[in-house]
């Protein structure tokens, strides 16, 4: 029997977006999801990326530790935006493809970083 994990409604934008590469100009691995999970105390077994994703974010939300987690997937995709930046670098044919990874890596930054700010029109 497949377990079902909801994501809260507040986050299935972020949840949308770090899993699409169309929209984050990263892939986000299962492992890495995991080590993401590992740090608020989830020991996740291997599964598909969404039900991952799904479940940290929800059990993020029922503890309090949202704003941790969104901080976790930042430094993620600093660290990937870093290594973006040395292959545009070595690479300079492919930097203006580079460039818009980047670009889509820093536009789901600001949105994570506004969901930790939270909906000030709500």
């Amino acid at each position: 029997m497949k377990e079902e994990y909801n994501t809260p409604a507040l986050y299935e934008g972020v949840e949308n977006h770090l899993l699409s590469l169309f929209y984050s100009g990263v892939y986000i691995t299962n492992s890495e999801i995991i080590e993401i999970g590992r740090s608020i105390g989830l020991n996740l077994p291997m599964k598909e990326r969404s039900a991952l994703l799904k479940q940290i974010l929800r059990h993020a939300h029922e503890s309090g530790e949202t704003s941790k987690i969104l901080e976790s997937f930042i430094y993620l995709l600093n660290r990937r935006i870093e290594d973006y930046k040395k292959l545009a670098q070595s690479f300079p044919e492919a930097s203006v493809l580079i460039k818009e990874w980047i670009h889509k890596a820093d536009s789901i930054i600001l949105l994570m970083k506004r969901e930790m700010r939270g909906n000030i029109y709500e």
